[in-house]
């Protein structure tokens, strides 16, 4: 795990940076450069490293071959797992980052956002969902940003999500059946799967989603006006979240109940947990 912070008179809320597919805490923070310069003014950024060994994910190679520990954070979506084990996946998952939390002293009460590129991205709105669901202790978790969420284009993994963004909406009594945390969906739009990350962003709340597209393909984005613009929108985002935190719903139920919850049981559904 890696942390960009600077000495500081203030504590600065920490924003968790969570890699693609198939590359590392240290790759992302290459490739992150230019926005998380901008980020670190405002935030402690802290890099995950996932916590499974992989392959190296698309647009790896052969720029960081140097580099070769590669990690996912969970299985492909055309690996066939049960619903029970992708719910626990995801929640050891939660595990793993407490732990590594944990190891740098980091107060969970800090962490109020999550960005992810790519798989990292579809974590970072898995994880702002169980905040929601009432199954994380970050609790001020209120944003997450989804930088090229992917699923590679796996039709069903997509279809899944939008049913467990469906069952989240409706068990938190939301009516339009839309994912209603706050959220940045920004993709290039010259991504292979682009599509992807146009419909999860579809599948979000309009008044509680701002989208950016911008030049590009399958990364992230790093010229200097693109970087700008989705850092001022990052910012935003976290102000209108922290301004609206009283009125967002969150379910009242614990992580570390041994039947998951109610929502993880019964709301989630099988088909909805394999999008997790």
């Amino acid at each position: 795990m890696l942390r960009n912070v600077r000495q500081h008179n203030m504590k600065k809320p920490v924003l968790l940076m969570l890699h693609g597919n198939g590359s590392s805490a240290a790759i992302f923070r290459i490739q992150t450069h230019g926005l998380a310069k901008e980020l670190s003014k405002n935030f402690d950024l802290v890099f995950l490293d996932a916590p499974t060994p992989g392959m190296p994910g698309p647009g790896v190679l052969p720029l960081f071959a140097d580099m070769p520990a590669y990690y996912r954070w969970i299985e492909p979506g055309d690996i066939s797992i049960s619903p029970l084990a992708r719910v626990v996946e995801i929640l050891d998952l939660v595990h793993h980052i407490q732990i590594q939390l944990g190891q740098q002293n980091i107060n969970p009460e800090d962490v109020v956002g999550a960005l992810g590129f790519s798989q990292g991205a579809l974590v970072a709105l898995a994880l702002l969902g169980l905040r929601l669901a009432g199954q994380s202790s970050w609790e001020n978790l209120r944003f997450c940003v989804a930088i090229g969420a992917s699923t590679t284009g796996n039709a069903s993994q997509l279809d899944s999500i939008e049913t467990m963004t469906t069952r989240l909406s409706t068990f938190l009594g939301y009516e339009d059946g839309k994912f209603p945390g706050y959220s940045v969906q920004a993709a290039g739009v010259k991504d292979l799967w682009y599509r992807d990350a146009r419909r999860i962003a579809n599948m979000c709340a309009e008044e509680t989603t701002r989208t950016m597209d911008y030049r590009g393909g399958h990364v992230v984005p790093h010229r200097r006006t693109e970087v700008l613009k989705l850092a001022q929108i990052i910012m935003d985002t976290n102000e209108a979240s922290k301004n609206d935190a009283k009125n967002i719903k969150v379910a009242r139920s614990s992580i570390t109940d041994p039947a998951l919850s109610i929502f993880a049981r019964n709301s989630i559904g099988a088909e909805a947990s394999i999008a997790l």
